[in-house]
């Protein structure tokens, strides 16, 4: 029987085919628009401008593929404002780098809310091209009751001249209570050893209500590898505030995190952050992971 309030779900063979036609469009797109862009500013830089062209014959990979591997094992904790029980968590991500052959990336993540209890598992593959690097995601959450049950993404990190880059992503997500699909459109530029990176999202929530967030976000690149980063975000998405209430609201976000590494081996990775969700509540919280090379 179906009470009133109550929302009605799609059957699973209409929301995968629905996924998997939202995927596959927001994937041409990419491609398209990557290669209108890559294309069309290559004939444009001036001969003393940073080219894209790598070197005949080779390609010119992201550091990130040809770093050793290294896995990080870490936690969070969070304070809520409105009294409720604090959120933990307990993590391992493993990244793997296979040089030309891509990058693989594992996480497994254990979350505590609203006294309930979810675990869930990501699996992440990069590949990288000439102009950029190609990437899908997928996830899955056992018996979840705050976390995605599963979601599944594409994204196009592309080269642009005078150390500029962009970002092009989709994922599409779905809750207990809701569906909802995010689109991430972004640029960075890079000065020395800092880094500057603007991203707007656009979301829908059961493919109906639709909502923006605007990220800015600063990172110091150190030469040793140590990283500093600053985060700000203010905007509006579909979040799980209580357990069986998925809504879009207001969203601000101030975060900082880095990364200090003791040695060619070990590392230590720390974040901090405030969050200010909506009238519900706010969360203050950190992060605190050590991250091994092998």
């Amino acid at each position: 029987m179906l009470m009133y309030g109550q929302k009605t779900r799609r059957a699973p063979g209409i929301n995968a085919f629905k996924c998997c036609g939202f995927l596959f469009s927001l994937l041409l797109r990419c491609l398209a628009v990557a290669f209108t862009l890559t294309n069309g500013w290559a004939n444009a830089i001036p001969e003393d401008a940073e080219s894209l062209e790598p070197p005949e014959g080779s390609l010119t990979l992201p550091s990130v593929f040809s770093q050793k591997p290294f896995a990080e094992i870490g936690g969070s904790y969070e304070h809520l404002t409105n009294g409720y029980t604090p959120w933990a968590s307990q993590y391992l991500d493993v990244t793997v780098p296979l040089h030309s052959q891509g990058l693989v990336n594992v996480n497994i993540l254990n979350a505590n809310r609203f006294s309930q209890n979810d675990t869930a598992g990501y699996l992440n593959y990069a590949y990288p091209f000439r102009y950029g690097v190609l990437s899908a995601e997928g996830g899955y959450t056992v018996n979840p009751q705050f976390l995605t049950k599963d979601l599944y993404g594409i994204g196009w990190n592309g080269r642009l001249p005078y150390s500029f880059n962009y970002l092009l992503s989709a994922r599409t997500s779905q809750y207990l209570t809701g569906d909802t699909q995010t689109i991430n459109m972004g640029v960075d530029k890079y000065y020395g050893e800092y880094r500057f990176a603007y991203t707007l999202v656009r979301s829908v929530l059961d493919y109906s209500e639709r909502s923006w967030l605007s990220k800015f976000q600063v990172q110091w690149l150190g030469e040793s590898g140590h990283k500093l980063g600053l985060l700000y975000a203010t905007g509006h998405e579909p979040m799980v505030v209580t357990i069986g209430n998925l809504s879009n609201i207001d969203v601000v976000t101030y975060q900082a995190d880095g990364l200090y590494k003791i040695n060619q081996t070990f590392g230590l990775t720390v974040s901090l952050w405030h969050a200010v969700q909506g009238s519900y509540y706010q969360r203050n919280g950190g992060q605190l992971g050590v991250r091994v090379a092998f």
